[in-house]
C-alpha cells in the first residue's frame, strides 16, 4: 500500500539543519509516513548525515540540480504518498502539526490544499513571529507558506509540477495556478511549521517580488497596474519592516553578547 504522507526534504549544505528537520518526522516512527530527501550535491557532512539514516528514507538522491523547483519536483516524482509535504532543510514542524493535518483531511476529503500559520524565526536575533494565511490576499503578496501546506497527489495531478522559470516564487505560482485551476483549499486553524527567516526569497526579496507581481498578472489573479501597485508597496514596507523592527533585536543582542565577553576578560 502507498504511503499516506510522502515528507520531501531539499537540502545543500546545511547538515545541523537537516538533521533538527528529519530526525522530528523520524521520531514520529510512523510506518505510514514516508521520507524522500532530495539533496543538492552537499560537501559539509550533509551526506553521512543521509546514510546514518538511510535505512529509514524511503528514496534520497544527491548531485546538483537546477534550483529549488527542480528539487521540489524531483522530490515529488519520487514520493508516492496519497499527500505530499515538502520541508525545506531550515523548516520544521510545530509539535501539533501532524493532528491538525490529519484532522483537517479526515474532516474535508475533497480538499486538495490544506495550509496553515507559520512561524518565522530570525536566527540572529531571536525574534520570532506568527503569519496567518490569508487565501483571500494572495493577489498581494504571499500569503501561503509551503512548510505549513500539505498537497494532495491528486492536486499535483491535476495542476502539474513547480515552474523552473520562478527560481524564486515557485511555490507562489503554483499556488496561483492551483486557485486559477479551482482546487480546494483548506484552511487549518494551527501553526504548522517553524520557518527560518534568511532564506532566498528573503534574501533576494525583490527578485521574489518581481516574480511574483508576473505570476498573479499570468494567472489572472490581478491587473498588470494594480499588481505593480502591490509590488511598489510591499518592497517599500519590507525595507521599513526589516530596519524598524529587526535591527533593534539585533542591536539589544550584540549589546549582551559584548558585555558578556567585557565581563569575562582579564
Amino acid at each position: 500500500m502507498s504511503p499516506w504522507l510522502s515528507v520531501i526534504f531539499p537540502v545543500l549544505n546545511n547538515r545541523i539543519g537537516f538533521v533538527r528537520a528529519i530526525d522530528q518526522v523520524l521520531s514520529l516512527r510512523r510506518s505510514d509516513i514516508e521520507i524522500v530527501v532530495i539533496d543538492g550535491g552537499s560537501t559539509d557532512g550533509t551526506l553521512e548525515e543521509i546514510r546514518v539514516r538511510e535505512s529509514r528514507i524511503s528514496y534520497w538522491e544527491t548531485g546538483k540540480d537546477k534550483g529549488i523547483a527542480d528539487a521540489f519536483n524531483r522530490g515529488v516524482v519520487h514520493s508516492s504518498g496519497t499527500f505530499i509535504a515538502i520541508l525545506n532543510s531550515d523548516d520544521f514542524w510545530d509539535v501539533n502539526a501532524l493532528a491538525a493535518i490529519e484532522e483537517g483531511v479526515r474532516e474535508n476529503s475533497e480538499g486538495g490544499v490544506f495550509y496553515g500559520a507559520v512561524r518565522y524565526v530570525d536566527n540572529e536575533s531571536g525574534y520570532a513571529y506568527i503569519r496567518r494565511p490569508r487565501l483571500s490576499a494572495l493577489k498581494y503578496r504571499m500569503w501561503l507558506f509551503h512548510p505549513a501546506m500539505v498537497v494532495s497527489r491528486s492536486a499535483y495531478e491535476r495542476v502539474g509540477l513547480y515552474d523552473e522559470c520562478y527560481t524564486h516564487a515557485m511555490d507562489s505560482e503554483w499556488c496561483h495556478r492551483a486557485m486559477a485551476s479551482g482546487l480546494s483549499f483548506v484552511e487549518l486553524d494551527a501553526v504548522l511549521a517553524n520557518m527560518s527567516l534568511g532564506g532566498v526569497s528573503d534574501r533576494q526579496f525583490i527578485k521574489s517580488l518581481s516574480q511574483y507581481r508576473r505570476s498573479v498578472i499570468a494567472h489572472g489573479l490581478c491587473g498588470p497596474f494594480e499588481a505593480w501597485i502591490f509590488f511598489v508597496w510591499f518592497a517599500s514596507l519590507k525595507l521599513t519592516m526589516r530596519s524598524a523592527v529587526l535591527r533593534p533585536f539585533k542591536v539589544l543582542r550584540d549589546k549582551i553578547l559584548n558585555r558578556g565577553i567585557v565581563g569575562h576578560s582579564k
